[in-house]
């Protein structure tokens, strides 16, 4: 079988959201291409397993490929893949939680970016950005950057693009307090998603509608959208979305104050995020179970649950997650003392300007 069609029969998959199946594709034809000297090939064939990689949860097998690319896009003189190449291994490391790797993996990008021609790229790379600035803890910068490619997707009529803007732009919204702007974008992509039949893009928006939700205080519609984006993702085999679909779950049962089982969500979305090195999905992990300590009582436990939160927050610079666990910590602290429980100060949050209010535990962090 030829390079090519291996490549067409893994785009296939890929449009199905299949994966794994697609990646086995693209390997296929790299290993074709490596052998028969065909740089363009193996250049098409690394970039598209960096991709499957990366939506495997496999960050480092993802570098890997798009490092491989970036050398022979060089090579070749070809700058808009040397862009390509760059922008995926942005999006390796942001998945890692290394968003200041990233950035600069983005800078690099920009500068092979100019032109009319370069619309779609420019919309790309700006999505791409609006996530590394929302790790850091400015999901209002992140805002602003998506507002940009959503405008661009209009233009250019990429619905895909369009859909994958709205996605961001919920979650965005979310972590800035923005609640109901959050479910408006979501609800808008997910009528998107479904009507092209894409299922990562449908169970992306289902699990931001459920945490729109959860945000609202209806838990039993949110666990109805969590349920939703779990059995698409499951199916796909995407674990990145689905450890922190199960982090979700578990704080909607933080919220309702059943704790075993949202310890037992918890402890299942801390084993994806460890096969992924997500390191921010690790602060999610220690911050939920912190919370889940806090009401059984058990505050030596949350309180080294909540250091680690902070601790891994400030190592890696996570601004919101920092505000988070300080919060608790104060809160805790206050517990332990005896004192007058009224909620710690929010000019944490104030200092990122971001509309999150701190009412005491259960926290339900957006």
């Amino acid at each position: 079988m030829r390079t090519e069609e291996l490549l067409q029969k893994g785009e296939r998959l890929r449009s199905r959201s299949d994966y794994g199946g697609a990646l086995r594709r693209f390997r296929s034809a790299l290993r074709l291409s490596l052998r028969n000297n065909d740089t363009e090939g193996a250049l098409h064939c690394h970039m598209a397993a960096g991709d499957m990689s990366r939506m495997l949860g496999r960050y480092k097998d993802a570098l890997t490929h798009y490092s491989d690319a970036l050398v022979l896009s060089r090579k070749i003189g070809d700058k808009s893949l040397q862009s390509d190449a760059a922008i995926g291994m942005g999006l390796a490391l942001r998945g890692m939680g290394l968003w200041r790797d990233a950035l600069r993996c983005f800078g690099r990008a920009g500068r092979h970016l100019t032109g009319e021609n370069d619309l779609p790229g420019k919309a790309f790379l700006c999505w791409a950005e609006a996530g590394a600035w929302r790790y850091r803890g400015l999901p209002l910068k992140a805002i602003e950057l998506l507002k940009e490619t959503l405008s661009i997707s209009k233009r250019l009529k990429d619905r895909e693009m369009e859909g994958f803007s709205l996605n961001a732009l919920g979650g965005a919204s979310r972590v800035a307090g923005l609640n109901r702007e959050s479910l408006r974008y979501y609800e808008r992509a997910n009528r998107i998603f479904t009507g092209r039949n894409d299922s990562f893009g449908k169970a992306y928006s289902h699990c931001g509608i459920g945490n729109a939700y959860r945000m609202y205080g209806d838990y039993g519609t949110a666990m109805s959208h969590f349920r939703k984006a779990l059995v698409i993702y499951k199916r796909i085999g995407d674990i990145v979305s689905s450890a922190y679909t199960l982090w979700s779950i578990g704080q909607n049962y933080t919220m309702l104050g059943r704790t075993k089982l949202s310890e037992r969500y918890y402890l299942r979305s801390r084993e994806l995020f460890r096969k992924t090195g997500d390191v921010r999905g690790m602060v999610y992990f220690h911050l939920g179970m912190g919370q889940e300590c806090i009401q059984k009582g058990e505050f030596k436990k949350a309180s080294g649950l909540l250091k680690k939160s902070l601790e891994t927050a400030a190592e890696y610079g996570f601004l919101l997650e920092q505000c988070h666990s300080r919060q608790l910590i104060r809160y805790l602290d206050r517990v332990k003392s005896g004192k007058v429980l009224t909620p710690p100060t929010s000019s944490c949050y104030n200092r990122l300007g971001v509309n999150i209010r701190f009412d005491g535990v259960p926290f339900n962090i957006p």
